[in-house]
Parts: structure tokens; C-alpha cells; sequence
């Protein structure tokens, strides 16, 4: 809906994405209170059938609906690479309209390291209950323990497990024979802080829908949108450093300025958030000064600490009754099947994520091979330098047909069955990358650099990793047997040297950014207080997955609703007059 130039509001969001959203939910639980959320993508993600469907994902990676990021992914002396797109989600739900929907809690022993930056509350015991808030568990047909109703129950956002397509049996009960042949676990339980083993796969997406954080501020007639519109800079009083509003620029060129009588939260994500601290005069000096930018507040971590997983996708060809190609990635009988089942019901393969199994594994006796490995270990006093608390080295994802959101350097073989695989190292432990200004132009996309291996030990790591999972497909029992080929070529598992050189060309983001605008006890560590409150301003606040000051072992989307269910606690205390 139109909003008008001058509108006032008692909160304003600035980023309708996976945390703004919610953020937004629980602020309208006061029917009086008002709320708007400024967004630079599509309004309407609930009735888009591209990001409503699941079996679509894939395919509007790059699309209207994606930033798609240019971005340094390597930046060694010896070696440099540059890759586009980084896909983040430009649209109602921000990244969970884009996304590939897995609902992971992560580990205690990496959430208890956030006590370093936040204090108790930020731990494990006392987010569980905000890991869970958001989402309401589904099991309609009572295939999972009971007891995993406690993953979720009352929140706006539906979850369930995947699907088990009769499509996938062949595939699913050979990954599963294999996994075990080679004695790693299998459990349904990776829900209170211990993740070992291969799981079935939790997922947002129930009753062959995606169901991202859009759903969280539908019909709220106290929540306006205002979507189609980017940032240009806070509004803040230089005499006593608050945050007054924000100065959105239309699809027309048009400025537009909205006020909040009460806070502005920034919620525009790990790359959007820091950027538009800095345009607004929050961030290092150094940076600001070069851009003529007047320094509000020298905030030195802006923009610093920019975390990811790091992960390498390869392909197996399969036996052609193994894989889903031909189902959804080709014209064809088997296409048209799968288009009739979802267009009737939203059944079949077009409402599934396609990864219905994924791999939590500890990797100690393949690193324990590495003279680097054995030193870094020794170092940090006989305990393992990626995971000292027992957490799993790796997440693998096993999807049942070519990937092409994780295998964009090959071509796309129009025929034959195949399989993807992601390994993502999930506790790296190279330097943190930097989001840094290219100009004073909001329209411009900031600097990225991931700073993939800067140590050399996570390119042991994923080195290793991929030796895990090779010797799982092609040596565990049964599913050699259905494996025909690797593509394009084969793997370089017996070489070192080849293999460090296969992890800095084929590498490429898990799309699990954070940490740019982290959590901290103080300005000398970080951007926001343990409230969520940006150092050195009154009434601005980051919510989202910049405030990460440690990377959760597994894929963010959990952890990012949570940090939005909690900064919208921190907000409504200090509100008590609307909030009691």
C-alpha cells in the first residue's frame, strides 16, 4: 500500500526478510502498536508460485528475486577468485523465499562460544526456546518420534520432514545401507545440541509449500509494507545520536523519509545491514572518510567479521532409475507426471526439497593423516582446532539430481541420472572476510570478500572431507553398486596437490553469510550490546544474521529466526507500556 512521504510509525523495520519479518509478527501483538517494514524486493512471495514452489528453488537462483552478489570468494597471495551470483533473496522473506529450506539447530558447544561476545543468554540453554518459537512441527502421517513435537508448536511458520518420495526409495535406502556399513550413526534426533550421524531432513516446507518468514506478516493490519523500495541512509539526530527514521529511494528515483516514534531495527541482512550502518555514518572512520561520509560513530567492526561455510559440490552418474533428472530437469512422460501430481495437490517431487537425507559426520581419523592437522591440534593443546566441544566437522548433502545451484562451473548433461553432493566444512577456521563500501551510492553493491583459506588447514579440512565421502558412496555396501561414473572428471582423491587445487577452483559459498555487524559487550568488540542495540546510538537496533559472532555448525536459517524471536523480546522490554 502507498505509504505517504512524512508517516510516522512507532517502529520501523529497514529489510522484510527471514528476521525482519518476524521481528515485525511479534511487535503487532499489540494490536495498537504500528509498524512498517520498508523492502527492496517483490511484496507478494505468498501467492508467487516460483518461490511457494519447492522444486523451483534451484531455478530462481539469478532471478528478479535473487541480489546475486558479485563476490570474492578467494583472496590468497598465491591465488584469487571471483564469483557472481552470491544469492541472497530480494523479496518478502528475504533469503527463506529462496533458500533450500533446512531447519538445523546447530550444536551447545558452538552456541556456548557466543558467551564470549553476549554473555549467558546467549548460550545454548537459553535459546533453545527461541530456536524453536517461530515454527509449528507437522508429522500428519506419525512417521517420527513423538517427541520431536517439541521442536516447535505455535509459531507462524510450518515445518516438517521432507517427503519420502516412492521416486527416492531406491536412492535414500542405499545412502542409508552405506552410511551405516561404514559405522557412522543414524538418528532422528538432532534437536538438543549434539548433531552425529545422517538424519532425515527437517524442513520449511508443509504440504508441498515453501513456508517462509511472509507468512509471519500476512493479514496484520497493523504491519504495512512497503516494498520495491532501497535504503539510503537512517535518519539520525547528530545532537543526541538517535535514530529518528530512514530515507528510502523508490523504484522512480523518488526520496521518500518515514519516522518512528519508538525504534528502527535494521534487518536488511549480512551484506545490506553494515552497508547501510556505514552510508549512515556508523562504521570504521577509515572507511567512512573515504567515501566524504561524516563519522556519527567510529564503530570499527562494521563490516568486519564476515563469516560463511566454505563447501565443495561434486557429481556421480547413477543407474538411470536412481536419480531425479528426468522427473523434474527434463521434457518428458516422467516431467509431465510430476507437473500433473503438483499442479492438483502439490504432491510429488515439485513439493519436495529433494534432500531428504543429510550427513553430520566427525572426520578425526581422516585428519589425523595430516602433519598440519596433528601441529594446528597440538597447538591448541591436544584439542581438535575445528570442533573442540564434539561438534561434526561437516555437513553433506545428498540430492538425487544435477544440482545446478551448486554446480554452476560445469554444463548442465542433458541426459543421464546423477547425484549431487555438497561438502560444507562447517566449522572453518580462516579469518573472517570484510563487507566494505564501493561508493556513497545506496544503489551500489558494497565489496564482498569471504576470505576463503586464509588458513591453509580448512583446505586440509575439505581435502579430507571429500575423502570421507567418497569412501562412504563408492566403498560403503550398496550404493557403489548404482554408481557409473563422476563428472566432469574424476576426483584427484590419491594427490594432495591436486586435490588443494580442486578445493580453490570448485569451492564455493553454502549461502550461510553472518557476522558483519556481530554481537558484543562493548564497541572495542563488536557492533551491537547483548540487546541487540547498536553501540553508541539510541534506538537502533540489528537483527538478523549480521549479529552472529560465531558461525553456527549447520545451515543458518534456525539460528537466524531465533536471533529475531529474541531481539523482539529485547525490543518489547523496553517498551513495557505497550508490551506488559
Amino acid at each position: 500500500m502507498p505509504v505517504q512521504n512524512g508517516a510516522r510509525f512507532d517502529f520501523i523495520v529497514v529489510g522484510g526478510g527471514t528476521a525482519g519479518n518476524i521481528v515485525a509478527c511479534r511487535l503487532a501483538e499489540n494490536p495498537t502498536a504500528t509498524i512498517l517494514v520498508v523492502e527492496a524486493g517483490i511484496g507478494d512471495s505468498e501467492v508467487n508460485e516460483e518461490i511457494r514452489t519447492p522444486g523451483l528453488a534451484m531455478g530462481i537462483r539469478g532471478s528478479q528475486y535473487d541480489w546475486g552478489y558479485k563476490t570474492t570468494m578467494v583472496k590468497r597471495d598465491d591465488y584469487e577468485r571471483i564469483e557472481k551470483p552470491n544469492t541472497r533473496g530480494k523479496a518478502l522473506g528475504g533469503s527463506s523465499s529462496l533458500n533450500y529450506f533446512s531447519w538445523v539447530p546447530g550444536s551447545k558447544g558452538t552456541f556456548d562460544m557466543w558467551e564470549e561476545y553476549g554473555g549467558k543468554e546467549w548460550t545454548w540453554d537459553p535459546l533453545v526456546p527461541y530456536l524453536r518459537k517461530s515454527v509449528t512441527y507437522h508429522d500428519d502421517a506419525g512417521l517420527y518420534p513423538p517427541e520431536l513435537k517439541k521442536i516447535g508448536s505455535g509459531g507462524p511458520i510450518p515445518i516438517a520432514h521432507a517427503d519420502l518420495l516412492p521416486e527416492m526409495k531406491g536412492f535414500r535406502e542405499l545412502l542409508i545401507k552405506a552410511w551405516k556399513s561404514t559405522g557412522q550413526p543414524v538418528t532422528e534426533n538432532i534437536f538438543d545440541g549434539e548433531m552425529h550421524g545422517l538424519v532425515h531432513s527437517v524442513n520449511t516446507i508443509y504440504k508441498g509449500r515453501r513456508s517462509g518468514s511472509f507468512l509471519a506478516v500476512s493479514n496484520k493490519p497493523n504491519i504495512t509494507i512497503l516494498p520495491e523500495v532501497h535504503s539510503k541512509k537512517l535518519i539520525i539526530d547528530d545532537a543526541d545520536r538517535t535514530a529518528k527514521g530512514v530515507t528510502v529511494i523508490t523504484g522512480s528515483g523518488q526520496e521518500l523519509s518515514f519516522y518512528a516514534t519508538r525504534e528502527v531495527i535494521v534487518s536488511q541482512g549480512v551484506f545490506e545491514s553494515p552497508k547501510l550502518l556505514m552510508l549512515s555514518g556508523i562504521g570504521p572512520a577509515p572507511e567512512l572518510a573515504k567515501h566524504n561520509i561524516p563519522v556519527i560513530v567510529d564503530s570499527r567492526h562494521v563490516g568486519q567479521h564476515l563469516l560463511d561455510h566454505p563447501g565443495v559440490p561434486f557429481a556421480l552418474r547413477l543407474k538411470d532409475s536412481f536419480s531425479m533428472d528426468n522427473h523434474v530437469l527434463r521434457k518428458g512422460q516422467l516431467q509431465n507426471q510430476t507437473l500433473a501430481a503438483y499442479s492438483k495437490g502439490h504432491a510429488g517431487p515439485m513439493g519436495s526439497p529433494f534432500l531428504e537425507l543429510i550427513g553430520f559426520p566427525r572426520i578425526d581419523k581422516y585428519l589425523e593423516k595430516s602433519p598440519e592437522y596433528r601441529k594446528a591440534k597440538a597447538a591448541n593443546g591436544g584439542r581438535d582446532p575445528f570442533c573442540p566441544y564434539g561438534q561434526p566437522h561437516f555437513e553433506l548433502d545428498f540430492i538425487p539430481l544435477f544440482g545446478s545451484a551448486f554446480q554452476w562451473h560445469f554444463p548442465h548433461p542433458n541426459k543421464g541420472s546423477y547425484m549431487t553432493i555438497m561438502v560444507d566444512l562447517v566449522r572453518p577456521v580462516s579469518e573472517g572476510g570484510e563487507v566494505t563500501l564501493n561508493s556513497a551510492d545506496p544503489l551500489q553493491q558494497a565489496n564482498i570478500n569471504l576470505n576463503y583459506f586464509n588458513d591453509d588447514l580448512d583446505i586440509i579440512a575439505i581435502r579430507e572431507g571429500i575423502r570421507f565421502t567418497y569412501d562412504v558412496l563408492k566403498n560403503g555396501e550398496g550404493f557403489k553398486d548404482i554408481i557409473e561414473d563422476e563428472y566432469p572428471w574424476e576426483m584427484p582423491l590419491d594427490d594432495d596437490e591436486a586435490m588443494k587445487r580442486t578445493v580453490l577452483d570448485r569451492s564455493q559459498t553454502s549461502f550461510h553469510p553472518c557476522g558483519t555487524a556481530r554481537l558484543s559487550k562493548n564497541i572495542q568488540q563488536g557492533v551491537v550490546d547483548p540487546n541487540l542495540k547498536v553501540h553508541g546510538i539510541k534506538n537502533l537496533r540489528v537483527i538478523d544474521a549480521s549479529v552472529f559472532p560465531v558461525i553456527p555448525d549447520c545451515r543458518i536459517q534456525n539460528s537466524v529466526y531465533m536471533v529475531a524471536e529474541k531481539g523482539a523480546d529485547a525490543i518489547k522490554r523496553d517498551h513495557g507500556d505497550l508490551y506488559r
